[in-house]
């Protein structure tokens, strides 16, 4: 009876089919490419993963030019290698394509949409135009390597999406229902790590990783006597002033919209070298403290603005179900982005956020912290293809083949395009088929 039981289980296993898609991201300077496949009730799997990435270094940083000729020149052949290894042929391609549509450089998202344009219309395969910040939000449904017991997170839940592009605190309710608590006024916190790390002496195509790296290479004992260096005001061992933006008199302790702002970290590190070095090179025991101030107060900042979040909003003016009119609590907290990978990062969210909680009922429970791997915190094409799965199964809808980059696209409008395909239900049921099992 056990031999005819474990035949059975091996053939339903056999029987099951996923369906696989195949994902496009080219947003900025990255050119990415992935194939996912997803069993019924099951979390994607990635099968296969690519990547190539535009030097910057010898422009001082990402043009708009430079990167559209590079996806020009690279993604085609990186398809064709990727899809040559997977088996991928017009005779056996892929089930769905998953592409980014926006929001990023318009030369860029364009390089991987057209490109993927021809490939659904070639394989006759439906398209998924992605948002590119859904997918930061969506791939903390993957397990991770680090976080291999926590689960998923559940609707409502709370996202800080901090990247070269964006920075955002994000409630979201649902795959389309998504409301932004907090946003820059300015850049980007990635793009304010990268600019300091550029001044403070820093060269490479991750600037803000190598600035990582060498605040990590810090001894300890040093780190904490520039731990209690103060420097609210210049009147400290370096004459180094750097204050938490928005904070003060003439600021609201809750204003009426919360936003993050990063210019003022790198206007003080500009007129601090202006006035003590006047263009000599920084010698090494104040590059480390400038390191380490800068990466520890533009934290402190997003931790800042989070905590006026929680304040202004946790007393359910947001948390609650629209339809029911039932209060709810966010339980799960997500980062992620590309300076979601960085550990000091994830660390300081830990220790400050642990104990708190947005519970209707008033109650303290610990958040629960959702941190992507780290190869998946920065652009890559496994995001797009899990958010991509995710509005093709939740929504049944696919992109026309007429839809063109969206430079700006706010998260909470990702719906509001007029360019979405309901699926006829004959061919949703033939993609997400199942073939049947012999139980006899």
């Amino acid at each position: 009876m056990l031999g005819r039981y474990v035949l059975k289980r091996k053939a339903a296993l056999v029987g099951r089919r996923g369906y696989r898609a195949l994902a496009l991201e080219s947003s900025c300077d990255d050119s990415c490419i992935a194939l996912l496949e997803k069993l019924p009730g099951e979390v994607p799997r990635v099968i296969d993963q690519e990547k190539k990435t535009l030097n910057s270094v010898a422009f001082g940083g990402i043009v708009p030019t430079e990167a559209h000729n590079f996806h020009q020149s690279h993604i085609a052949n990186l398809t064709s290698d990727f899809c040559r290894r997977n088996g991928i042929t017009p005779s056996n391609p892929p089930d769905i394509l998953c592409c980014t549509r926006g929001p990023g450089m318009t030369g860029s998202v364009s390089a991987g949409l057209q490109f993927a344009k021809g490939l659904a219309l070639g394989w006759n395969r439906p398209l998924v135009g992605v948002h590119h910040m859904l997918g930061h939000i969506l791939v903390a449904k993957l397990p991770k390597s680090e976080q291999k017991h926590i689960p998923e997170p559940e609707y409502p839940f709370l996202s800080l999406l901090c990247s070269g592009g964006h920075t955002l605190l994000v409630l979201s309710r649902s795959i389309i229902d998504h409301e932004i608590l907090a946003d820059t006024q300015d850049i980007a916190v990635g793009d304010a790590i990268d600019k300091c790390a550029r001044e403070i002496g820093f060269k490479g195509n991750m600037i803000g990783k190598e600035l990582e790296k060498f605040v990590d290479s810090i001894p300890t004992d040093l780190k904490e006597s520039f731990q209690s260096i103060r420097t609210n005001n210049s009147d400290n061992k370096f004459k180094f002033q750097l204050a938490l933006p928005l904070r003060g008199p003439k600021h609201k302790k809750i204003p009426e919209a919360v936003t993050f702002s990063f210019t003022s970290f790198l206007s003080s590190l500009r007129a601090y070298k202006e006035k003590h070095f006047k263009g000599l090179e920084i010698d090494l025991l104040t590059k480390q403290f400038l390191a380490y101030k800068v990466q520890e107060v533009i934290f402190d900042h997003i931790l800042d603005r989070i905590n006026i979040c929680l304040l202004k909003y946790g007393s359910n003016k947001k948390l609650y179900d629209q339809a029911s009119g039932e209060m709810i609590g966010v339980k799960d907290f997500v980062c992620s982005g590309g300076v979601a990978s960085n550990r000091r990062l994830r660390q300081k969210l830990c220790a400050e956020l642990n104990s708190k909680s947005l519970r209707s009922d008033g109650q303290n429970e610990r958040l629960t912290f959702h941190f992507p791997d780290i190869s998946l915190c920065t652009d890559n094409a496994v995001m797009i293809g899990v958010a991509g799965m995710e509005i093709f199964e939740q929504l049944k809808v696919r992109s026309d083949l007429s839809i063109v980059p969206i430079r700006k696209w706010p998260l909470n409008e990702i719906m509001s395009t007029g360019d979405w395909i309901e699926f006829q239900e004959e061919e949703f049921k033939r993609i997400m088929a199942v073939k049947g099992t012999d139980d006899n």
